[in-house]
């Protein structure tokens, strides 16, 4: 952004000029890549009424000049601050942002635990002092906290909308929940913990109620310590939860899976009428008319079976009428997984998801998949009520064999297919014409079309609150 911004004072005088004239465009300070006299020619160009959007990366106590004099200087003005310190420097860092800041409207702080050979081993968490900003914050909207430890119990942010927070150490739920009843205009949550052997907190009586929540996302061990039982979140439409969803009982040794029981989201709007599935290895979406339901397996769990659905939580998967299974999801530092499951773990999977009318399959190896659908000779229908299929041809060729067979059988068994649709990426003029010439015997109406699948992402990137 700087870089940009200094280049068109290059343009020509006049452009400089004006440039040069509008105090808001030097507002934005980078400090881990501006050099002291470039830090200190935005500031004074930035005139002395403009808030500060301010960042840096502090690796070294060299670090702290001009950036800690600076903002200090200027912390009446601050409207964004954003720093990112290695564990060594960050406590001398706080400690010394005890002046207020009434503008303050978004504060990220990330504490650099990462491992490194002059130390030897991981350091944990930070605590964020009391003195910060005076402890006062009147006008922060958007925290973001990094392996930085808060006072949940005595901070006051009255206008705090959107809530981040990462931490390896061990956070109560009550802690959580005291903290949640002092910011009842929270929009958006998302917590990770770590994970600490410990039984589920038993549903409460009464719950805090978070009227303006609309997203929520939490980390494996969050769910098995039950948090979401303490929360009512009426208008929330998205949520996210993270854990080891193994169907395994609770185990001190290994650690807690994080299994959700009925009691847990039953009293949650989004679970109702859920309508759709999106299956990809190791995540499942649920959507229905209030929301998605979004679940994200740590451990590992690679088949695509009806544990694959019950095992991830109690909403009742037989209203299920349109289902998505893709190959793969998109994820940060998560690896591309191939499903290859046999057609008996299909079949158990067709089998609990009786009501199923539009079945799309994006990109997997879909031999399995159509052999699930072949009607048996006991005059068993895996999927009665199908009646739309959608094939996105990819990564893998489609198995034409399979696909004939299935909906051939179908037919047979007085359950034929309405629609078959076939997408493939380039145009194959023949292979349109021999296969949709196939099909027509089988199925009501079979089309081809060129286009791209879809990406089937678990989830989307965390919304940026400023």
């Amino acid at each position: 952004m700087n870089k940009s911004l200094i280049t068109m004072t290059h343009v020509c005088q006049s452009w400089r000029n004006a440039l040069l004239s509008t105090p808001n465009l030097w507002t934005h300070i980078d400090f881990s890549i501006s050099e002291s006299k470039l830090a200190e020619s935005f500031l004074a160009r930035s005139g002395p009424n403009q808030l500060l959007d301010v960042y840096q990366y502090i690796d070294t106590a060299e670090d702290m000049e001009p950036f800690l004099p600076a903002t200090l200087c200027n912390i009446h003005r601050l409207w964004q601050l954003q720093i990112t310190c290695y564990h060594e420097h960050i406590q001398d860092t706080l400690a010394q942002l005890t002046k207020p800041a009434p503008e303050l409207k978004h504060l990220n702080i990330a504490n650099d635990t990462r491992e490194r050979e002059d130390v030897g081993y991981r350091v944990g968490d930070t605590k964020l002092p009391n003195t910060i900003f005076g402890g006062h914050f009147p006008k922060l909207a958007t925290l973001s906290l990094r392996f930085v430890l808060l006072d949940l119990h005595n901070i006051n942010l009255p206008s705090l909308t959107w809530f981040s927070f990462t931490t390896g150490a061990d956070v109560s739920v009550q802690d959580l929940k005291s903290f949640f009843r002092r910011c009842p205009s929270l929009e958006f949550v998302e917590i990770h913990l770590s994970d600490f052997a410990r039984r589920p907190v038993p549903p409460p009586e009464d719950r805090v109620r978070l009227t303006a929540l609309k997203e929520l996302r939490l980390g494996s061990a969050t769910c098995t310590h039950g948090l979401i039982n303490h929360l009512t979140i009426p208008s929330c439409t998205e949520v996210i939860l993270e854990g080891q969803f193994t169907g395994e009982e609770f185990n001190d040794i290994r650690g807690p899976a994080a299994q959700i029981l009925p009691s847990s989201i039953d009293h949650l709007p989004v679970t109702s009428g859920i309508t759709k599935a999106v299956a990809m290895p190791n995540s499942c979406i649920l959507s229905g008319p209030n929301g998605n339901l979004r679940f994200w397996c740590s451990g590992v769990r690679t088949s695509f079976d009806a544990e694959f659905f019950t095992s991830f939580s109690p909403i009742s998967a037989l209203d299920i009428r349109e289902l998505w299974i893709g190959h793969k999801s998109t994820r940060p530092y998560a690896h591309t997984r191939s499903w290859d499951p046999t057609t008996a773990k299909v079949s158990g999977a067709f089998g609990v998801l009786t009501k199923v009318e539009d079945l799309t399959i994006v990109g997997c190896k879909m031999g399995s998949f159509f052999s699930a659908l072949v009607a048996a000779a006991d005059d068993s229908v895996p999927l009665p009520g199908l009646r739309r299929l959608v094939v996105f041809v990819g990564k893998y060729p489609l198995d034409v064999a399979g696909l004939i067979q299935c909906t051939k059988t179908r037919k047979e068994h007085s359950r034929p297919l309405g629609e078959v649709t076939i997408v493939v990426e380039k145009p194959e003029a023949e292979f349109a014409e021999g296969v949709v010439g196939l099909l027509k015997e089988f199925v009501g109406e079979s089309k081809y079309r060129v286009g791209t699948a879809p990406e089937l992402s678990w989830v989307g990137e965390i919304p940026e609150p400023w």
